[in-house]
């Protein structure tokens, strides 16, 4: 086989090779200009399984599960009116609220926290789901003067062995101008 044919063969197979790695793509949400990077595997779901995962109200309008919808990321473009400089006070709001409606909820980090330089605030808790228990990391910032929230959720059996491509997925939110290298979440 001569050194040109080599090379080629060589190439092939670095590509495919790679390929799964480099499979995470940025996707956009919205108008655009929010955007982040799922877990790898994780896959959008229809505005139909939503409804189903999210059952009681107000679903996310982006959800991103793994296989087994054991492990999601979702995404809500709240209607409440959140300036930044009002986000220490929805925090506090939130932070009062959250133990009436969440069954079960064991604190673990109540924070603010910056992502891609704007500041956010992170509740970090397990509570009881209706089969099993679930480990979530909320994230919420003003954006457009709302409420933006990212929930970072997996069971609490799961999670250790996805805290880190979570943590890698928060790290990757970019709140921006439209970007058209993204692909727009449907």
């Amino acid at each position: 086989m001569s050194m040109i044919r080599k090379l080629v063969w060589l190439i092939v197979i670095c590509c495919f090779i790679a390929q799964p790695i480099s499979a995470n793509e940025r996707v956009a949400l919205g108008d655009g200009r929010v955007s982040f990077i799922p877990p790898t595997g994780f896959k959008q779901l229809t505005k139909k399984e939503i409804a189903r995962k999210y059952f009681r109200g107000n679903p996310p309008q982006y959800v991103f599960a793994n296989d087994t919808v054991s492990t999601t990321v979702a995404v809500t473009f709240s209607n409440a009116k959140v300036l930044p400089e009002q986000l220490s006070e929805y925090r506090e709001a939130m932070e009062a609220m959250f133990p009436r409606l969440v069954p079960g909820l064991q604190w673990l980090k109540r924070e603010f926290v910056v992502i891609d330089g704007r500041k956010w605030f992170h509740f970090e808790m397990t509570s009881y789901a209706i089969d099993t228990d679930i480990h979530n990391h909320l994230y919420s910032t003003s954006f457009d003067g709302k409420a933006l929230i990212f929930g970072f959720n997996s069971t609490v059996k799961e999670y250790p062995k996805m805290k880190k491509v979570l943590e890698k997925s928060v790290q990757s939110i970019k709140l921006s101008e439209k970007d058209a290298t993204s692909r727009p979440a449907s």
